[in-house]
């Protein structure tokens, strides 16, 4: 039962070394300014004065729900 293990085969080219992409090896350095996002205007506050087009799901008389844009 005891079968001597063969070795793995060897081939005649070397493997590439392994590199990461240029993106993951980048790294933030401490002292540059970190970028935080801004949150967005609220679309009461952009338009104010106008009526805002919203998209509502609406479902017709055969049962099927489609969206369809409502001014409010």
């Amino acid at each position: 039962m005891n079968q001597p293990v063969s070795p793995a085969p060897q081939t005649s080219r070397t493997a590439p070394p392994r590199r990461r992409a240029r993106s993951a090896v980048r790294r933030r350095s401490a002292d540059a300014p970190s970028v935080a996002p801004r949150p967005r205007e609220t679309a009461e506050a952009l338009a104010s004065d106008r009526p805002l087009l919203s998209w509502q799901l609406v479902t017709d008389d055969n049962g099927r729900t489609r969206p369809e844009a409502r001014w409010v």
